[in-house]
């Protein structure tokens, strides 16, 4: 006579699985960082800056977009005084400026690299009124 409380093979492999799942689910185990660090991180300052172009110095914002979480917003780029900030985007150490008009009518464009030392090396090309120049700047994190 057969046993009514044994369970079948194919029902005993079920509930091998299920408890195999559940056990194996552990998510004190994660050894992913969380939050994940924002790349944007190291450039958000206002950085002084020394541009060859203009034999000047000006000083520059550079802040989050809230509306990328890519994207940064810098204020004043190549000392333009415009109403609007510039925008850029940041992977790893580099950041890059794609080419836009500003609220002051000049053609921005460039790329800068994120240093050891924690500055940044600009190369970027203006153009203003017809008048193309290409430049170079350090910026410098102010205190």
């Amino acid at each position: 006579m057969k046993n009514k409380a044994t369970l079948s093979l194919p029902k005993k492999l079920i509930l091998c699985l299920y408890v195999l799942v559940f056990v194996s689910c552990n998510p004190e185990d994660d050894t992913n960082p969380s939050p994940v660090p924002d790349v944007r991180d190291k450039f958000i300052a206002e950085w002084n800056v020394s541009d060859a172009c203009s034999k000047g110095n000006y000083i520059v914002t550079i802040s989050k977009d809230p509306s990328n979480t890519a994207q940064v917003l810098l204020q004043n780029f190549a000392g333009s005084l415009a109403s609007q900030p510039d925008t850029a985007i940041v992977a790893a150490s580099s950041i890059v400026l794609f080419q836009q008009t500003n609220s002051e009518g000049w053609q921005v464009k460039g790329s800068g690299s994120y240093l050891e030392d924690g500055s940044i090396d600009w190369v970027f090309t203006l153009v203003i009124s017809g008048y193309e120049e290409s430049c170079t700047a350090t910026y410098v994190r102010g205190k």
